[in-house]
């Protein structure tokens, strides 16, 4: 059975240095949720909170009724998956998925079944006799990821288990950890700092920074609406504008920045101080030169600074007073550096951000 998370105002601090500083959230039952953030920001500090690893100052967590912070981590019903593996090297694959069956009290008459079932799920049926050393690295994330879910845990925590793997097995494997999660219903919890791999396979994503919370919200809610300049930037790529507020109408504000005027549909935007305006680089469209400006949108120029191509498009950073903008265009498009440039933004892809 999975259970619901909540975390109120968790505190937990290494001598001077605050960790988390009053984190509050909850997830409902059966949800993937991404602790997000740069390295330093607290996540791994949270997780190893939560599985009762580390105990916090002050604040309290709970399983969904069940008070846990005076509950050992043994005793929690959790399972961590980590990035290292933590695999016993002499013991064989079979030994080591068994190993938390036995760490969880399970009859011995029932391991025989629990590990065949569980090594089918991750697709290391017929392994069972192997040594570590003798799988690549994708097969011992399965075989941690087998022993975890072996146990039937409440809560399925992640610590970053794919940074030791290259790029493309990460994304098969992180494909078949978001597909077992679903099969299995349980909740988990699950630490990175790779956005793309948080896009991938969350319900929901908690940014973080510098032990506080800086939105909560799901996959397509962070990257279209991010809540801030940390998150808009840290969430994917995004181009960014200090600006200020210049006035609104029925539908849209415009705003004032040294590169000219911009205008953002209007979302229910009441903190008008300490903005930016952002736009992501696949939202820009080059304009012809001599060309009609398309109806509802912003017009941003500038010259070309330098091209990359990134196989699936072409990737253009283009001067504009004293910034460099970032746009995302169509593989074939062709244009020499040093050439002057416009491109569209429309107005409902152009958002308003704190700081």
């Amino acid at each position: 059975m999975s259970v619901s998370l909540t975390v109120s105002d968790l505190k937990m601090a290494y001598g001077d240095f605050q960790a988390l500083k009053g984190v509050s959230f909850h997830i409902e039952p059966g949800q993937f949720v991404t602790l997000l953030g740069p390295s330093g920001c607290g996540k791994t500090t949270l997780l190893r909170c939560i599985a009762g690893f580390l105990e916090p100052q002050s604040g309290e967590i709970r399983f969904g009724d069940k008070r846990m912070n005076d509950v050992p981590p043994h005793k929690r019903n959790t399972a961590m998956c980590f990035q290292s593996y933590a695999l016993f090297p002499h013991k064989t694959i079979y030994e080591n998925i068994r190993f938390g069956l036995r760490m969880h009290k399970v009859p011995a008459a029932e391991h025989d079944a629990l590990i065949q079932k569980a090594m089918d799920m991750v697709g290391l049926t017929g392994l069972g006799g192997r040594k570590p050393y003798a799988l690549s690295g994708g097969q011992q994330q399965r075989v941690a990821l087998a022993r975890c879910v072996v146990v039937r845990p409440d809560l399925l925590l992640f610590d970053e288990p794919l940074s030791n793997l290259d790029a493309k097995l990460r994304e098969k494997v992180r494909v078949e950890i978001r597909e077992l999660q679903k099969e299995l219903g349980v909740t988990a919890i699950y630490v990175t700092h790779d956005q793309a791999e948080a896009l991938a396979i969350s319900d929901v994503i908690i940014a973080m920074n510098h032990g506080v919370i800086e939105q909560i919200a799901s996959p397509r809610t962070i990257y279209d609406k991010s809540a801030n300049r940390f998150v808009a930037d840290f969430i994917g790529t995004a181009n960014l504008l200090h600006c200020k507020y210049a006035g609104r109408d029925a539908c849209n504000l415009t705003l004032d920045t040294d590169i000219g005027g911009f205008t953002v549909t209007d979302d229910g935007y009441d903190r008008l101080d300490d903005i930016s305006v952002s736009w992501r680089p696949e939202d820009m469209t080059p304009l012809p030169e001599g060309g009609e400006i398309p109806q509802g949108c912003n017009v941003i120029s500038g010259m070309v600074r330098n091209s990359v191509y990134m196989g699936d498009r072409l990737d253009i950073f283009m001067h504009s007073g004293d910034h460099v903008f970032r746009a995302s265009v169509a593989r074939d498009y062709d244009i020499p550096e040093g050439s002057p440039i416009r491109f569209a933004v429309p107005y409902g892809k152009t958002r308003i951000v704190q700081g």
